[in-house]
């Protein structure tokens, strides 16, 4: 069988599906990820076999960095509190996707039509694979990123991609459409059916640093803002984070990508290393506990690791995420200015939060696996 996924540029787009993916390409399906930006090189380097589809398309025109600094912390701040209000992905997302999946429909209709899958997997938001499934008459499958279930998303994105679907003359109609979620029924929020599957977290390959060779001195802490939160506001918010990690006997490492802009933060106390790109799943295998903005992908995959959280929502889903940390009892949510040595300590030592955060591992380890989904998803065809 050939399977096309079909990803908008991001890695928060891409390595969520790269499980599901593989366990296609291991029971010996035919893969090809159709995408562009960023998730091209990026999906090659996981081993893929790419098509770009939209070279040279502009997409940072779309989400242009308006006003200071402060101004778009406020405004990611408002947006992800509205989200956690109505559990829906606001309509200036869907315009903007939209808009994202209008550059890519052209490269991913022609080569579909070429290349003929049976099936298509997409990454949420991505309106090109909605109306490629549909010239072509084949299911289509909506692969979430997120812990939000919206089982009316494609009835509310229709509306926005009808103009792409008049463009290429297709009728401007849903495929069929199955939902995946990443993480079980407990995790999630929302309404919507669909079908979980256990997530792979994988953040890309890497060489690893000789530091992580050797054993530790000392409890190790992981603080991260994730891809979007430094480009788009900074890290100022770790300010209260580094000020209290000066009175913590911890070592904590800045992962904040390659050459992050530091010069806000000062000098940093001596028990902090910054570190480049590093494969957070595999970083956090040697980490005692982490420090996040409650991204999805981030908060997943520290869950998987048995390593409490401390979630600093920032933006997006982030407060849907960090509610959600400690409902399930995966750690902590606090506002960046609520951070003191004293909450660092109880991150790093409380036995109740570490025993919680072992047993939720233990049960996500227990989820259905992408290579018990394949055969589901192939039932697919034949019901189509």
């Amino acid at each position: 069988m050939r399977v096309l996924f079909a990803v908008s540029p991001g890695f928060d787009h891409l390595y969520p599906l790269s499980g599901l993916a593989w366990a296609f390409r291991t029971a010996g399906h035919d893969v090809v990820v159709a995408t562009s930006g960023v998730s091209t090189q990026a999906a090659a380097h996981a081993g893929f076999a790419v098509r770009e589809v939209s070279p040279g398309a502009d997409f940072a025109s779309i989400f242009p960095k308006v006003g200071t600094p402060e101004e778009r912390t406020r405004a990611m701040r408002e947006r992800g509190l509205a989200i956690a209000e109505t559990l829906e992905t606001p309509d200036v997302i869907l315009e903007k996707f939209s808009r994202v999946s209008d550059l890519m429909l052209d490269g991913i209709l022609e080569f579909a039509t070429a290349w003929q899958p049976d099936l298509i997997v997409y990454s949420k938001l991505q309106g090109a694979a909605l109306v490629t499934a549909r010239a072509l008459g084949i299911p289509a499958v909506e692969h979430g990123f997120s812990f939000l279930r919206e089982g009316t998303m494609a009835e509310r994105f229709l509306p926005y991609l009808a103009p792409l679907y008049e463009r290429v003359g297709v009728p401007v109609e849903l495929p069929s459409i199955t939902s995946l979620y990443f993480a079980p029924e407990d995790m999630m929020h929302g309404e919507g059916e669909g079908w979980t599957m256990r997530s792979v977290p994988f953040h890309g390959g890497g060489t690893l640093p000789d530091w992580m060779a050797r054993p530790k001195e000392r409890p190790r802490v992981c603080v991260t803002l994730g891809t979007t939160v430094p480009h788009v506001a900074g890290i100022g918010s770790l300010e209260s984070v580094l000020t209290a990690a000066a009175d913590v006997d911890a070592e904590f490492v800045l992962a904040l990508g390659d050459d992050p802009d530091l010069d806000s933060l000062g000098t940093l106390p001596e028990n902090v290393r910054v570190v480049g790109w590093t494969p957070l799943s595999t970083l956090l295998t040697t980490c005692d506990a982490i420090i996040h903005h409650g991204g999805s992908g981030t908060t997943l995959t520290a869950a998987h690791a048995a390593v409490p959280q401390l979630a600093m929502p920032h933006g997006a889903d982030n407060w849907i995420n960090a509610a959600m940390v400690e409902r399930c009892g995966l750690g902590l949510n606090r506002d960046p200015e609520q951070v003191d040595a004293q909450l660092l300590k109880t991150l790093l030592h409380d036995t109740e939060l570490r025993a919680s955060t072992r047993a939720a591992a233990t049960a996500l380890a227990a989820q259905p696996g992408p290579d018990q989904i394949v055969p589901r998803l192939l039932g697919l065809l034949d019901a189509n």
